[in-house]
């Protein structure tokens, strides 16, 4: 969730400057563990959960064939960058292997006639555009525009955008576009692969980040510029055919886990090793921490060995963004909520109606009266010119529900009676969507300002870091007591470059203050 702003996420890279918070040495809230394999070779099963069915992989663990593991080179047990050992040049990391002459506009128009979806086709790309070319004064540039600190660019960088084939939450074959940086000067062969995760835009087409020339300056271009290869995935349906699965973690993940797929597909094999890095901010750090917890089933076509959140935005719970407590205060002014809770509440029921009831039934959720008016603005707006109109349109949070459905909904969660209908088939897609962290899956890091009031820290933050810890998951949380939702990032992305390059290349942690988190209040 980003107001009145662009998309964001990152993290990975050099021994860059710290800042903000995490610029401040302090103690981490739990030590790092080590990397943990995530790939998986590709079987083709589908496996049923609950009312959805989500494919999986099983078997051996993968291999690029460069890497006996991440990090090592498999013919010699060199570290990564050996490029006479790999046979590979730089020039190769900025050179695609797939035919790239699709015009632009055409990208967001999923091809016809395309072969029959299984497992092995996640991830393959059907549309390639070459976008536009930055020079190293371009990104210093850009980054100044951003407020990026912290941050030196040491290569110019290629961009392009893709379309490639994943899957929707129900196992229904789908594609997503998204975003490829490709530095002129990579940092070292081979490279791993860094997948990025954008916040909250909207669901109408005109609100597409990859379509956007700035609107990841602050977020994927300091990874490029600092000669690492980036894919930022749109989501599937968000500026193509269909509408995204917004909040929904398996719809999420699987657009963010076959991008690192799409990004190994675009350059010649021995550019990458196995390592994938995940990084998310805000909506996107919901979708990362949902890849976190699938990527050993779903896979990644690599080893997923770490996790970059900043402030996210991620339906971990029942009352996550306040959902529960917004159902059951009906008669409460929806400005007194804030822009977050009803622009979300919204959004994401929307989605669920048109992707799991089907398009002619969108608007299920909302009043009779007004379901059409939130349909057309959903479709035809982003993010904030559609707060303004749901506080025009619904004065009191009641007004964002049919009251059917309303009560229905909150009968199921209390547990209180009257779960039926509409009501009860949410529900059961709510329980099915909740994923729980993976033990044995990559480390994270949790950046979270402190003077967020979008994601307030002591019901988001606290509150997830809380869930996931529980679960045996290492984080390394870190806090900026003077951060706000819309500068985290720019503020503390050159920590997260130096967190990752430790966790991709080895070294001593970097250390953060954690101080000042507080306790969850769900």
């Amino acid at each position: 969730m980003r107001p009145g702003h662009r998309i964001l996420l990152l993290a990975v890279s050099l021994a860059a400057p710290v800042v903000g918070a995490c610029a401040a040495s302090g103690t981490d809230s739990t030590s790092v563990a080590s990397p943990h394999d995530g790939g998986a070779t590709d079987t083709g099963t589908m496996v049923d959960s609950g009312t959805v069915r989500v494919p999986v992989e099983s078997g051996t663990p993968a291999s690029s064939g460069n890497e006996s593991g991440p990090g090592t080179d498999a013919a010699t047990g060199d570290a990564p960058g050996d490029a006479a050992d790999t046979g590979i040049t730089a020039q190769a990391a900025d050179t695609p292997i797939v035919a790239c002459t699709d015009i632009v506009s055409d990208v967001y128009v999923t091809p016809s006639g395309l072969p029959a979806m299984d497992m092995n086709a996640r991830g393959a790309i059907i549309r390639c555009a070459r976008d536009s070319s930055l020079a190293v004064s371009d990104v210093t540039a850009a980054f100044a525009s951003a407020s990026v600190v912290g941050v030196t660019p040491t290569t110019g960088v290629d961009i392009y955008r893709i379309e490639y084939r994943t899957f929707r939450d129900d196992g229904v074959p789908g594609a997503s576009t998204a975003r490829v940086y490709l530095p002129h000067t990579p940092r070292s062969l081979p490279l791993p692969i860094i997948a990025v995760a954008h916040p909250t835009e909207g669901l109408a087409p005109s609100c597409v980040p990859s379509a956007s020339s700035t609107s990841l300056e602050d977020e994927a271009l300091p990874w490029a510029a600092s000669g690492f290869a980036v894919i930022a995935s749109d989501y599937a349906g968000l500026g193509n055919e269909g509408v995204q699965g917004y909040l929904d973690n398996h719809d999420q993940a699987h657009s963010m886990l076959d991008s690192a797929r799409a990004l190994r597909a675009m350059l010649a094999p021995g550019v990458f090793d196995d390592r994938v890095l995940l990084v998310g901010y805000s909506q996107g750090g919901g979708a990362v921490l949902a890849s976190q917890g699938l990527a050993n089933s779903y896979g990644a076509g690599g080893n997923v060995v770490g996790v970059v959140v900043f402030a996210a935005e991620y339906f971990a719970r029942m009352n996550s963004l306040q959902f529960v407590t917004t159902l059951q205060s009906p008669t409460n002014l929806t400005i007194t909520s804030g822009v977050t809770v009803p622009v979300v509440a919204a959004t994401r029921d929307y989605a669920f109606s048109y992707n799991v009831l089907g398009a002619d039934a969108g608007g299920a959720t909302f009043p009779e009266g007004g379901a059409s008016g939130i349909e057309g603005a959903l479709m035809s707006l982003c993010e904030v010119p559609f707060g303004g109109y749901i506080q025009g349109v619904a004065p009191h949070l009641g007004d964002l529900f049919d009251d059917g459905f309303r009560t229905s909904l909150l009968g199921c969660i209390q547990g209180a009676g009257g779960c039926s209908g509409l009501g009860s088939q949410y529900y059961q897609w709510l329980q099915n969507d909740l994923i729980a962290p993976d033990p044995a899956g990559a480390p994270i890091l949790y950046v979270q300002g402190l003077s967020d009031t979008i994601m307030p820290p002591a019901q988001e933050a606290a509150c997830n870091i809380g869930q996931l810890l529980n679960a045996g998951v290492s984080v390394q949380v870190c806090t900026d007591q003077a951060a706000q939702h819309t500068d985290i990032v720019a503020r503390n992305v050159a920590f997260a470059l130096q967190w990752s390059d430790r966790v991709l290349y080895g070294g001593a942690m970097p250390t953060c203050s954690s101080a000042g988190m507080p306790a969850c209040q769900p």
